[in-house]
């Protein structure tokens, strides 16, 4: 059983150091709750255990297992020596969302228990996608790439519409039963749905979700949750080429991305992973709601709760950025900041969205009314959308 659901994983994803085919290490493929796996070029080592592929590095995986502040110093401080300046970055997000993942889900991503301030962000995100998907579904075969899946929202979300029995308290309440409802087009056209996040917890956590919504059919078959770093994840592209992928990084993922150099390393490996054809969608909060609403009112108690208190210096806010005791990163920004990423990433058909260009989606009013996509959403979101082809 073990080694046919690593099989099933080794379909989707290579190497993250080189691109390359995983096989078992030294040929054997054990039933065994954790069992390491081996780059065929160039040697590099990652394991499948607890249920998920972990593609983190090697380097990284050591660093964020040490255990303790004391050890940390034993350890010559996180072995920064040993690691470049973005592996440094990395390693303090991932620390950061460290026994986050359950009050996470609860208090910032449920759809209907999260705290407003977040909750009519992601809903719009939710129908944003959701009405892009359906008139692409129409006449394509989809696959669909969360780059930051923390407890897997959308892999839920899309779950649910491929599947008529799961998530049946959401099927069955009024204000999400159009989302989540069964939808044939998604069952026949959406082939796999992928969630990357390189917090182990957010991974496991998202795994534990989609049992409890009646999901589990689909893991590895359809739904594959993956440890691992959207910068550097590589698809098995053999039999997903012809396939037309959408990548999204949604909710402000982008901007915890900790330097504008992994930011565009981030939009880089999502065109990387559309092509030969797919679509890039990118969510981020705008700099113009920082002050008056971002920091009084977004970090709210319950968002606060879940990410730490604000830590910010007067630099900080006036570079809108927020940081918070748990070592949680967010970056905002405007209409010109997202674009100049766009264009360091090499991507050059897209679009960017704000509040005078987004326009409401219709069709799921109980959800989210067009009066509060206007009022609660569009003065602190910027969308990005880029169609890409090679």
């Amino acid at each position: 059983m073990m080694s046919t659901l690593i099989h099933k994983n080794l379909s989707i994803a290579n190497c993250s150091t080189c691109g390359s085919s995983l096989k078992f290490r030294n040929g054997k493929s054990q039933e065994h709750n954790e069992i390491d796996l081996q780059c065929i070029n160039c040697n590099s080592i990652y394991s499948f255990k607890n249920g998920y592929l972990n593609l983190l590095p090697s380097k990284i995986r050591e660093e964020i297992c040490t255990k303790g502040i004391l050890a940390r110093k034993i350890k010559d401080g996180l072995h920064l020596s040993k690691l470049s300046k973005n592996e440094q970055d990395l390693v303090k997000g991932i620390l950061a969302s460290k026994s986050m993942a359950k009050q996470y889900f609860r208090n910032v991503v449920h759809p209907t228990q999260a705290a407003w301030s977040a909750r009519a962000y992601e809903r719009f995100e939710d129908i944003f996608i959701v009405n892009y998907l359906n008139s692409l579904l129409k006449n394509k075969e989809v696959a669909f790439i969360d780059a930051g899946s923390g407890p897997g929202r959308f892999l839920i979300l899309l779950g649910s519409k491929m599947s008529v029995n799961s998530c049946r308290e959401l099927k069955k309440n009024s204000e999400t039963d159009v989302l989540y409802r069964y939808d044939d087009m998604y069952d026949k056209n959406l082939r796999y749905v992928i969630g990357i996040d390189y917090s182990e917890e957010m991974i496991s956590h998202s795994i534990r979700l989609m049992k409890k919504y009646g999901l589990e059919q689909y893991l590895y078959e359809r739904i594959f949750p993956i440890t691992g770093i959207a910068q550097n994840f590589h698809l098995n592209h053999k039999g997903l080429d012809r396939i037309h992928k959408v990548i999204v990084c949604t909710f402000q993922t982008l901007g915890n991305q900790e330097n504008m150099d992994l930011q565009v390393q981030l939009l880089e490996s999502m065109k990387r992973l559309a092509l030969p054809h797919g679509t890039i969608i990118i969510s981020v909060f705008n700099k113009k709601r920082f002050k008056d609403f971002g920091l009084r009112t977004f970090y709210g108690r319950e968002v606060k709760q879940t990410v730490g208190e604000i830590i910010n210096s007067k630099q900080d806010e006036e570079n809108s950025i927020v940081r918070t005791k748990k070592g949680v990163y967010s970056k905002w920004f405007s209409k010109d900041d997202l674009e100049q990423i766009f264009r360091k990433a090499r991507i050059s058909n897209y679009k960017i969205m704000d509040e005078k260009s987004l326009q409401p989606v219709t069709g799921y009013e109980q959800y989210l009314k067009p009066s509060e996509q206007r009022k609660d959403v569009f003065p602190r979101a910027i969308v990005g959308l880029a169609e890409v082809k090679s």
